[in-house]
C-alpha cells in the first residue's frame, strides 16, 4: 500500500474486508492522479497450503471527459495527417494541386517581376495587312534582323520554324542568312519528333542520364544555310501536364546520342556564360546557376503573368517600316534605342498563325510567352521550388491538430471553429506569401483537404458523442417551424425573446384560385390529401430557393425571402420561387388529374421592403414573423392578380431589385383596398433572356398601349391593346385595358384624371 499511495493521494478510507472464502471485494476507494481517475479495488485472496490470506490492490482507469476529448482529437488527428501523408505520397491529389498552383498564378503573379531587358516583336494582323499574308518572304526577316543588329540588340531569338529553303525565291533566303552571318547572335528553333514521355533515370535508354528527358528519334532543324549561322539552336516542343495546362518545360532532350537544349535554355547558356549544361540530381547547372528540376526531370516555369501584362511588345511591321525610314534617311518610327541591349523574340501572333496554349494565366496564351518566360525565370535565378518533405509533414500535423483539438476542445462551439477558420486562412496566407516572396510552391490541395477531413471526422465524433439530445430538439423544432428560424434557435437559444429588427426583405403570398369551387366538389378526405400534396410541393420548391415558409393560410402560403438568414439578392430568389411553383403546378396538373383531382391555379403577389421581423407575441406563446406596410402590399398584390387575370404581380420595389434578372412589364398604377398611396406593379413573365418571341410581340404592344393610354389617347391605346391580343387572345392584362380603353372613349374620364386605378377588393 505505501508504494502505490506514495503516486496517490488517498480520496477515501478501505472499508474492513470481511472474507468469505474464495475471493471477497470491498465498495472500491477512488484515488486521483492529476486529470486520470483511477478505482482501487481491493482484492483478498486465500493460499490453500498457508492458509494466508493476501491483499492485492487492482487499479482500474478511467478518464476525464476533458482528457478523453483530448485524446480523441489527437486520435482523430493524427489518423487524418498519416492518410494523407498516404495520399500524398501516391500522388492522387496531384491534379487538384496543380490547380491551386494555377490559382496562385492567376491571382498573386506579379508582372512587375519581368525583366524589361526580354521584348517581343509580334507578326500581328496590322503587320500582315501592310506587308501581306503570312508566311513572309524571307528577306522580311533578315530586314528586321539586320535593324535589330543596328540598333544594338543582344540577342535575337525567333520562335518561327525554317525548315525548308524557299525554292521560289532562292536569293530571299540568302538575304536572311548574310543577316545573320552579319548579326551573330541569332537564335533558332526546331522542332523534335517522335517525342516519347520522359522515363526515369534508371529507364532502358535513359539509365546515364542524371536526370529523365524527353527522348526523341530525330529533329526538324533549320534549313543548313540558316543552322550554320545561327548561334544557337533550341527545341522550342512544349509538353503539357495530363490535363492539358503547360506548367513545366524540360530544358534538355535526348535526340539519339545528343543532348540538345530547350530554345529558352540555349539563350540562357550563351547570355549566362555557361560551357555547358551540367544536369545532376535534381538540379541543372548553368555555369553558376542553378535550376532546381522536379522529379521527372523538368522546371517549373514561374509565370509571372499575361503577355500583355508583363513584356513589351512591337509590331513586326512596325520594325520592317523603321528598316524601310533608316535606309532612306529618314527618322525611324521606332528608335534603335528602343532595342539597344534587349533579348528580342520574334514571334507570330496574328490569328491562324501560331498555337494556343492552355497556360494557368489563360487558356489562349501565344507559345512565346513560354519560352520569354522560361528565359526569364533562367537568367535572373526567379525560381519555383516545391516545398521539402518536412515542411509538408509539419504543415498536415499543425493543420491536423490543430482542426480536431479546435473542435473538440474549445468553447463556445462558434469560436472553436472560428479558429479552425483562422488556421486555414492563415495557411492560405502562407501559401500565398511564400509563393510571392520566395518562390516556395507550399502544398494547397493536401493539406486543405485533410483539414477538411480532420473537420469532418471530429465533427462526427461530436455528433455521435454529444449531438443526440440537441437531434432530438432539433427533430420536434423542425416540425413546428422552418429550418432557418430553428439553426438560428439552436444557435443562439438566448435570442428566443420578444423584440426584432428592422431589415428589408421580399415577402411571398400565394393562394390557390377558385379553392372554394374545389373543396365544394371534393370530400373532406380527398380535401386533405389534394392540400397537402400542393403544399408540400409548394414549400419543397420554396425552400429550394432559400425561402422561409412562415405560415399557411389554408390554401395560401406566406413566405420570406431574406430573413431570418440575410439574403443579399432576396427579391431574385423570391421571383425565380414564384417561376418555378407556376411551373412546377403546370408538371403535376396532368398527374393530379389522373388521381382525380381538379387542376389547380395559383396567385402569386411579391413584394420588398423594410420590415420589422422577430419574435413576436407573448412570454408564452412565440411566432417568428415579420410587421409592415410592405406586407400588406404583398398580400393585397396576391389578390390583385384576378383584376387583370395574371399569375405573378410584383411590388414597384421588388422589380427594382430584381429586374436585371428578370423579365417583367408594368401592369397597372393602382391603390389597392386599405392604402391611399398608389402603387406601380409589374406583372413577372419569366426569367431574363427566356420570353418566347410570341411574348415578347405581346409585351411590345401592350407597352406601346400603355403609354398611349397613360396620354389619353384611348383610341390609339385600343388598337395597341388589340394588336397585343392578336398574338395572345388570352393575354389578361390586354383584355382588361381594352375594355378599358373602349370604354374611355365612350365615356372620358375627368380632367384631372391621373391613370391610377383603384381596386376595391383584396
Amino acid at each position: 500500500m505505501t508504494a502505490l499511495g506514495s503516486s496517490l493521494s488517498r480520496a477515501d478510507t478501505v472499508q474492513p474486508l470481511e472474507y468469505t472464502g474464495g475471493m471477497a471485494y470491498t465498495q472500491s476507494p477512488t484515488w486521483r492522479s492529476g486529470n486520470r481517475i483511477s478505482s482501487v479495488k481491493l482484492r483478498c485472496q486465500r493460499t490453500c497450503s498457508k492458509g494466508v490470506r493476501v491483499m492485492h490492490l487492482q487499479a482500474v482507469t478511467t478518464w476525464s471527459p476533458a482528457l478523453k476529448k483530448f485524446l480523441l482529437a489527437t486520435l482523430l488527428g493524427g489518423v487524418v495527417c498519416l492518410a494523407a501523408l498516404a495520399v500524398g505520397w501516391f500522388g492522387l491529389l496531384a491534379r487538384l494541386e496543380h490547380t491551386t498552383l494555377d490559382h496562385r498564378f492567376l491571382h498573386y503573379a506579379n508582372p512587375g517581376q519581368a525583366s524589361p531587358e526580354i521584348v517581343l516583336v509580334a507578326v500581328d494582323e496590322e503587320s500582315l495587312r501592310v506587308f501581306g499574308r503570312w508566311p513572309w518572304p524571307r528577306d522580311r526577316h533578315g530586314y528586321m534582323v539586320q535593324y535589330l543588329q543596328e540598333a544594338g540588340a543582344k540577342a535575337i531569338v525567333f520562335d518561327i520554324l525554317f525548315p525548308e529553303p524557299d525554292t521560289e525565291n532562292e536569293e530571299f533566303d540568302q538575304t536572311f542568312i548574310a543577316a545573320l552571318r552579319s548579326a551573330g547572335n541569332v537564335f533558332l528553333p526546331f522542332m523534335l519528333e517522335s517525342t516519347a514521355a520522359s522515363p526515369a533515370p534508371d529507364a532502358p535508354g535513359n539509365a546515364m542520364l542524371p536526370v529523365p528527358m524527353p527522348q526523341a528519334h530525330a529533329a526538324t532543324l533549320p534549313m543548313p544555310g540558316l543552322a550554320a549561322v545561327a548561334q544557337g539552336l533550341g527545341f522550342v516542343d512544349l509538353f503539357p501536364d495530363s490535363d492539358g495546362t503547360l506548367r513545366h518545360l524540360p530544358l534538355l532532350a535526348q535526340v539519339q546520342q545528343r543532348t540538345e537544349p530547350q530554345l529558352a535554355a540555349a539563350v540562357a547558356r550563351a547570355m549566362l556564360g555557361a560551357e555547358r549544361l551540367a544536369p545532376q540530381l535534381g538540379v541543372l547547372q548553368f555555369g553558376n546557376r542553378t535550376v532546381p528540376l522536379t522529379a521527372q526531370g523538368t522546371m517549373v516555369i514561374n509565370w509571372h503573368g499575361r503577355l500583355e501584362d508583363t513584356y513589351r511588345s512591337y509590331a513586326a511591321g512596325a520594325v520592317l517600316q523603321s528598316f524601310l525610314e533608316r535606309q532612306e534617311g529618314r527618322t525611324p518610327l521606332l528608335p534603335p534605342a528602343t532595342f539597344h541591349d534587349k533579348i528580342v523574340f520574334i514571334g507570330a501572333t496574328a490569328a491562324g498563325t501560331y498555337d494556343l496554349r492552355v497556360t494557368p494565366l489563360s487558356p489562349f496564351t501565344p507559345g512565346v510567352l513560354t519560352h520569354m518566360t522560361v528565359l526569364d525565370n533562367l537568367l535572373h535565378g526567379d525560381f519555383l521550388r516545391p516545398a521539402p518533405l518536412w515542411m509538408t509533414l509539419l504543415t498536415l500535423v499543425v493543420l491536423c491538430l490543430g482542426t480536431s483539438w479546435s473542435l473538440m476542445l474549445v468553447q463556445p462551439h462558434a469560436l472553436g471553429v472560428s479558429l479552425i477558420g483562422a488556421l486555414a486562412a492563415g495557411y492560405y496566407a502562407l501559401t500565398v506569401y511564400a509563393f510571392q516572396a520566395h518562390g516556395l510552391w507550399l502544398q494547397l490541395a493536401l493539406p486543405g483537404a485533410a483539414l477538411g477531413l480532420t473537420y469532418a471526422l471530429t465533427a462526427t465524433g461530436q455528433y455521435l458523442t454529444e449531438g443526440k439530445r440537441r437531434r432530438q430538439l432539433r427533430v420536434a423544432f423542425d416540425k413546428y417551424m422552418s429550418a432557418d428560424v430553428v439553426d438560428a434557435i439552436m444557435r443562439h437559444p438566448d435570442g428566443i425573446k420578444l423584440g426584432g429588427e428592422r431589415r428589408e426583405i421580399s415577402v411571398f403570398f400565394s393562394d390557390v384560385a377558385g379553392f372554394t369551387t374545389i373543396s365544394e366538389g371534393l370530400t373532406p378526405e380527398a380535401l386533405v390529401v389534394l392540400l397537402n400534396t400542393y403544399l408540400s410541393a409548394m414549400t419543397e420548391n420554396l425552400m429550394q430557393h432559400r425561402g422561409n415558409v412562415n405560415k399557411y393560410l389554408g390554401d395560401g402560403i406566406m413566405a420570406l425571402f431574406g430573413a431570418p438568414n440575410h439574403e443579399p439578392n432576396h427579391a431574385v430568389l423570391a421571383c425565380y420561387a414564384a417561376l418555378d411553383c407556376q411551373i412546377m403546378l403546370a408538371a403535376q396538373a396532368e398527374s393530379w388529374r389522373a388521381q382525380g383531382f381538379p387542376a389547380m391555379t395559383t396567385r402569386i403577389g411579391i413584394n420588398s421592403g423594410q420590415l420589422v421581423l422577430g419574435n413576436m407575441g407573448s412570454e408564452k406563446r412565440l411566432e417568428y414573423t415579420v410587421m409592415g406596410d410592405s406586407v400588406n402590399l404583398a398580400a393585397r398584390l396576391e389578390g390583385a392578380n384576378k383584376e387583370y387575370d395574371t399569375r405573378i404581380l410584383l411590388g414597384p420595389r421588388t422589380y427594382e431589385l430584381a429586374q436585371d434578372a428578370i423579365e417583367a412589364r408594368e401592369v397597372d398604377h393602382i391603390r389597392v383596398k386599405g392604402k391611399y398611396e398608389p402603387v406601380v406593379v409589374y406583372e413577372l413573365l419569366g426569367r431574363k433572356g427566356e420570353l418566347s418571341a410570341q411574348k415578347q410581340q405581346v409585351v411590345k404592344a401592350f407597352e406601346a398601349g400603355l403609354a398611349a393610354y397613360k396620354q389619353c389617347a384611348f383610341a390609339t391605346a385600343e388598337r395597341c391593346f388589340t394588336e397585343a391580343l392578336q398574338w395572345d387572345p388570352h393575354d389578361g392584362p390586354a383584355l382588361e385595358y381594352a375594355r378599358r380603353a373602349a370604354e374611355y372613349q365612350v365615356a372620358p374620364p375627368p380632367a384631372d384624371w391621373d391613370g391610377v386605378y383603384v381596386l376595391t377588393s383584396k
